[in-house]
């Protein structure tokens, strides 16, 4: 018994941790899988537009330069507010709790892509004030939930526009008064840790984050 109970202990402790790294390696493809559709909805937005869904409030018809006030989009579940589900950025530059629309819903990429609802009014495709109804072509992605450990994907669409303010900077879009430059266009999940350990100007990932540049301004 005794014999058998400690082939059964090394077994397990054999087993264990290569049954743990497939779980991770599982959860980063995932991770992987999602930002390649969100970049893919990011495309088809842009093709219908020539502009990325980043307006607020009620300037989104006509969509232009002046109109694109978010700095950036969250990714989750739903679309209400996923501020309590943003991945913290101690180290970076993002300051999401800060930068985000005082409206946070409309920071939720949801009711840019799934709904033609930027001013997250609960009202779709109002003329005049939602994006233009004969260009939005969505829903542009067919499912959206937060990463596989819990926080948001976020996308910075503040460094995807000529007039965006990038997250960093100071003023309020449109009107920035002192624009930071080389500001990056990340698609990106905190990973494992919930943390953005890379900052918005970086060119290249840091920690264990997960994403790419999918827009450099």
């Amino acid at each position: 018994m005794i014999f058998v109970l400690a082939i059964m202990l090394t077994l397990l402790a054999i087993f264990t941790p290569l049954a743990m790294d497939k779980l991770a390696q599982s959860k980063t493809a995932k991770a992987q899988a999602d930002i390649d559709a969100i970049a893919a909805a990011l495309t088809n937005f842009f093709s219908d537009f020539a502009n990325f869904p980043s307006c607020e409030a009620a300037d989104c018809d006509p969509l232009n330069d002046a109109a694109n006030n978010l700095r950036f989009l969250a990714v989750g579940t739903g679309s209400g507010d996923l501020s309590a589900v943003y991945p913290s950025d101690t180290g970076a530059l993002w300051s999401l709790t800060t930068q985000d629309d005082p409206t946070e819903e409309r920071n939720n990429f949801h009711n840019h892509v799934v709904a033609n609802n930027p001013n997250a009014n609960g009202t779709v495709n109002e003329a005049g004030i939602d994006y233009k109804t004969t260009k939005w072509r969505g829903p542009y992605i067919a499912k959206l939930a937060e990463d596989p450990w819990g926080s948001t994907y976020i996308i910075h669409i503040g460094a995807m526009q000529k007039n965006g303010c990038p997250v960093g900077s100071t003023g309020t879009a449109p009107a920035c008064t002192a624009p930071a430059t080389g500001r990056q266009g990340w698609i990106i999940s905190a990973g494992p840790d919930g943390n953005l350990d890379t900052d918005d100007a970086a060119t290249q990932l840091s920690g264990d984050d997960i994403g790419y540049i999918f827009f450099t301004q």
